[in-house]
This record gives structure tokens, sequence and C-alpha cells, in this order.
């Protein structure tokens, strides 16, 4: 396909207007108009419905616009990491990590990877999810660490666990005190013996608080005093003081304070969990040195699974030989199955028969 400006048509399809692109490009209406009209030509197909106002794309026009994006992005990357490479530059990775995730896990991680990639400079981007799929969407970041997002038509994604949702409240609380539990080999619960107690929840506009809003629909429970929020920290420390019950990742136990002070707890059968996965864009190219983050983070997963409480993984053990991670360059990210596995809680995203069987179909997709 050898359209000739291209840019033409981005700018129209932007500026949903002829006249308005024409002067975005210091060109003449008749003279763009005319552009316009012998790319559709070209194409054999009408990009633009001009029966409404603003200019709207058809269909044909929607799949020629997401084709030049994606050349465009691709493009531009390859160029940019040619010259890095010929001109002895860093190399950049931009990581996005939802805001809590990326306080208990980067300190395990960065500087092991550092050490191995002394040549790659490292830009956060620690977001709510729905910031962090809009920047994948404006090419801002190469891929998000995040639980499943409401939307996944512009993305694929790659499950790292399931991982569960613990019940976590002080050792002193009188709902349970005196059960014997650990962190590293939490008992089960039932959820349903303590209707009556306080909870301190995320809110419903996040992944995982919509998940836990899920679980209680699921087992019947009305909650008649909680407390909502929306840092996992907060709710962890106002546990610790006995103010209530909450819920916390396993993958945050190495890093809570009070732990000391803290019973764990898993509730339902199989354990109460959402899935944590990898967020791409949609043939996005991902280089070596970006799948070794990933692998990096993977294997530091995989040793919490094993332990109960996570550690940081050995320096060098983030090369390619640590199992499957991102997507090979140009490629695209694999999908992990048709669906996160888990306890009958779906995660925001596992409708229309994206959850494996087991799971219970969500009323409404989350935020």
């Amino acid at each position: 396909m050898n359209v000739r400006n291209p840019e033409y048509f981005l700018a129209v399809a932007r500026e949903e207007s002829i006249s308005r692109a024409a002067e975005k490009l210091y060109l003449s209406q008749p003279y763009l108009s005319q552009c316009i009209a012998r790319m559709e030509q070209e194409l054999g197909v009408r990009l633009f419905d001009r029966s409404h106002v603003p200019l709207k794309l058809t269909e044909a026009g929607r799949l020629y616009r997401n084709y030049l994006e994606r050349v465009g992005v691709i493009t531009n990357r390859f160029e940019a990491q040619m010259e890095d490479l010929k001109g002895g530059r860093r190399r950049i990775l931009n990581v996005g990590i939802t805001l809590w995730r990326g306080s208990v896990l980067l300190p395990d991680i960065l500087p092991d990877y550092t050490k191995s990639h002394p040549d790659v400079q490292i830009i956060l981007r620690e977001e709510h999810t729905g910031t962090l799929a809009q920047l994948l969407k404006e090419d801002q970041i190469d891929f998000a660490l995040m639980n499943m997002p409401p939307d996944l038509d512009d993305f694929i994604y790659d499950v790292i666990l399931n991982e569960r949702l613990l019940l976590v409240a002080s050792r002193e609380h009188p709902a349970i005190r005196g059960i014997r539990t650990s962190a590293e080999d939490p008992v089960s619960v039932d959820l349903r013996r303590l209707r009556g107690e306080r909870f301190i929840l995320l809110q419903e506009e996040q992944v995982m608080g919509y998940a836990m809003k899920n679980l209680f629909v699921k087992m019947g429970i009305e909650v008649k005093d909680a407390l909502y929020t929306t840092s996992s920290t907060t709710s962890v420390n106002l546990a610790a003081r006995g103010f209530g019950l909450t819920f916390l990742p396993e993958g945050g136990i190495r890093h809570t304070a009070h732990r000391e002070e803290l019973a764990f707890f898993t509730v339902d059968d199989p354990p109460f969990s959402v899935p944590l996965l990898f967020l791409y864009k949609k043939d996005s190219f991902i280089p070596d040195y970006a799948r070794d983050f990933i692998d990096m983070v993977r294997r530091y997963y995989m040793n919490l699974r094993k332990t109960g409480e996570g550690r940081a993984p050995e320096s060098g053990a983030c090369g390619p030989e640590s199992g499957a991670g991102a997507p090979e360059s140009g490629a695209g990210a694999p999908e992990s199955g048709a669906g996160a596995q888990g306890n009958g809680v779906c995660a925001p995203g596992n409708r229309n028969g994206a959850c494996a069987p087991e799971m219970q179909a969500c009323g409404r997709a989350g935020k």
C-alpha cells in the first residue's frame, strides 16, 4: 500500500473537518478535498461519511487510521532505537504500574535490573488503571503492570498469576482472635460469619474495589458498616489498629507495615483472587531489554507464590530463558488463555465469555 500523503488523512480524521485540517496543514481547502478524494479512489473505499457534521470515519476509514498509527509507532520506535545504538545513547524503557503496586514491587526489582542493564533509563508512570490504559493508547508507556481493565478493545494481555486478595485483620480483633494462621500459609475463613463486622474497602471504581463488591454480592452479604478508601496502605494500617477488616493482595505482604500485628486469611473456594497482568497495545514493539524487565517481574511473582511472601529474584535471573514473557519484537503480546481463572469473582473486562467456565458473569464492567 503506497498512498501519498497519509498525514493529510490523519489530520482530517483528527480535526473531523477538512477546513480545519487544511488550516493546520497550511493547505487550501479545495486542494485538501481533492487529495482525500484521490486517496479514496486509490484505496477503492470511502474513508469519511460526509453526511455527518463533524465528519465521521467510515469503517474502512477507522481501519486505515489504525493501520497508519501502528505503522507510524513501530517506524518511529525502530528509528529511535537505531539512532540510540549508533550514537551510544542510553535506551529508554517507559514502564506503567499502578500506584500501590509500584511501592511494594519496585524496591525489589529495580536495583537488580539496573545493575544488569546499566545502559537503560527507566521512566516510571505510577497511575490508576484507567490512566495507565489511556497512556498505552497514546504510546506514552511501553506496557503496564496492572489488573484487568474494563475495556480490552485496543489491548492484548499476558496474565502473570491470579493474585489472591487476603482478608486482613488485627490479631486482636474479637472476630478472629485465637485463630492460628500466618502470611506464609493463611487459613480459610468463612466470610459469612463476619457479616456484622466493619470492612475497609477500596472504591468500586477501582478494579480491586469492584472485585470486593462482587465477592460480597456473590456470597449474599450486605455490608452495613464500611469505610471506603482509594489506598490499600491506608486500609491495612487501619486494620492493624483494629478499626476493621480489609483485603490485601498477596504481593504486598512483604512490605506491609505492622505485619506482626496482622492476621491473614483466604476467603472462598478457590481463594478470592484477581488477575495480575501485563497489558500491551496491539501490535506493540517490545525490545529485548523490556522483555528482560517483564521476565524479572514474572520470576518475582513466581517466587512469591512459592514462598508465600515473595522475595526479590537473584541478579541475572531476568534473562530470556526465564519463561514465556512479553511478545517477540513487533509480534504483539500473547493472550494468556481465554481469561483469568478465579473463584467466581470476575475482574472487570472478563465479560462476554472471557472468564473461565467456573467464573460467574459480572453484572457490569468495573473501572
